[in-house]
């Protein structure tokens, strides 16, 4: 390629799926990406958390033709399943509406079709183990080891450890900080159970332990994704398999007797770290960042994809539209909504993790969804509003404080008994 119009650093799900909606429109576009191809050499398995998939990341997907092929293999989950300490379930419906549900899909395979989709275009060329150094001073190249790449737009989509956002730091363009959540996770593969799913495949699976907790998420496989979230000091605690093993027996009985390998999968699988990216400026001269790399954030909205996703959407209606100064204009768009799903994304771990089983939280989730579905031009929840709307992030916080508030008077008064 002589001269890419679009520069994309990081072929990841953002990346891969905003060259795919570059290539689309025939826009030249370059990705550099330091990795491996995933597709050839396979990815690293105990180390991202199974994605959630909901209607923000629908529509960007519907946007470049794939909303269809996509949600076909996921694996549809319409609530979340509490486990007590006793082995009692309790069920929450994610939506009013019991027929919307959240999708489980695998990180590996979406790439892989993100990927083909945009090598399927004429107009996009990837470079794979290609790493880039790098900006120019001036924002409107990419160094990598002999060569500088000139581009109209460079689009930083390399992930939270980002060598584009760590180059306009060095710049003195931008300045960022990450906040440790003070809690990190490991995965365990939960297998199939007589060839099919161990627990309801139709949920997402919550094991609230106060201070700590653990998930699963269903696989089309017949697998589950199990994830622990402990302390870190929890983890550094357990210091080998015999004693986590007796860990998870006292908390997570219910759990770990679905992991029958699991002093091997303790061992093997990393401990991975969790924490939320805040990023004062993500652009300079012709670059500017998206997903992770502008707003990496903890997992517990389900929304760190289908936010990158959005970023994605409105980059490329931006472009199509000839919009001036494209990075200025989508970093005062975006910046305002990634900052309002961290707080939620913060706001549900606490929840998640220790007011799920609570009786008094329980009874205004079940208040909460008779308000939507009795005055639902009035009264929307706020799951409903991040997951299953395009409403902006800053806007569903906004309705979801004052409705949280009305909630709580309500409970006060009595009412939702």
């Amino acid at each position: 390629m002589t001269h890419p119009q679009v520069i994309v650093v990081g072929a990841g799900l953002a990346g891969s799926l905003l060259a795919t909606l570059l290539g689309q429109r025939n826009i030249k576009t370059l990705v550099l990406e330091a990795r491996r191809d995933p597709r050839q050499h396979g990815s690293q398995g105990g180390r991202s958390i199974n994605l959630a998939l909901s209607t923000r990341g629908r529509t960007a997907l519907a946007r470049a033709g794939l909303e269809t092929t996509v949600v076909s293999d996921g694996m549809p989950m319409a609530a979340r399943l509490m486990h007590d300490r006793q082995g009692n379930l309790t069920r929450q419906p994610y939506a009013k509406d019991e027929q919307q549900a959240i999708l489980s899909v695998g990180r590996a395979r979406l790439n892989a079709t993100l990927l083909d989709a945009a090598e399927q275009t004429s107009s996009v060329e990837f470079r794979f183990e290609q790493k880039v150094t790098g900006l120019r001073d001036d924002g409107k190249a990419v160094h990598l080891d002999d060569e500088c790449w000139e581009a109209d737009l460079i689009v930083g989509a390399d992930g939270a450890g980002s060598v584009v956002r760590q180059s306009l730091e060095a710049l003195k363009c931008c300045q960022s900080v990450t906040e440790p959540l003070g809690h990190a996770y490991k995965e365990l593969e939960l297998p199939p159970l007589q060839g099919k799913h161990a627990l309801d495949p139709a949920a997402l699976h919550i094991w609230p332990r106060g201070g700590e907790m653990a998930i699963a998420l269903p696989n089309p496989d017949g697998t589950f994704t199990g994830t622990l979230f402990f302390a870190n000091e929890t983890f550094e605690r357990l210091q080998n398999e015999v004693e986590a093993r007796e860990h998870l027996k006292t908390h997570y009985r219910s759990m770990l007797e679905h992991v029958p390998d699991f002093e091997e999968q303790w061992t093997n699988n990393p401990v991975g770290f969790l924490g939320t990216l805040r990023v004062d400026q993500w652009h300079h001269g012709n670059t500017v960042l998206i997903g992770d790399a502008a707003h990496a954030i903890v997992p517990f909205y389900g929304q760190g994809m289908n936010a990158a996703f959005e970023d994605v959407r409105r980059l490329d209606e931006l472009h199509a539209a000839g919009v001036n100064n494209l990075p200025e204009v989508l970093f005062q768009e975006r910046k305002p909504n990634a900052d309002a799903i961290a707080e939620m994304a913060l706001m549900n771990f606490v929840e998640m993790r220790d007011h799920v089983g609570d009786p008094m939280f329980l009874n205004r989730k079940a208040l909460e969804r008779k308000l939507g579905r009795w005055i639902p031009k009035m009264f929307t929840p706020l799951y409903d509003r991040v997951s299953f709307s395009n409403q902006p992030y800053a806007d569903a916080l906004r309705h979801g404080k004052r409705q949280d508030q009305l909630l709580r008077r309500l409970q006060s008064l009595g009412l939702g008994r």
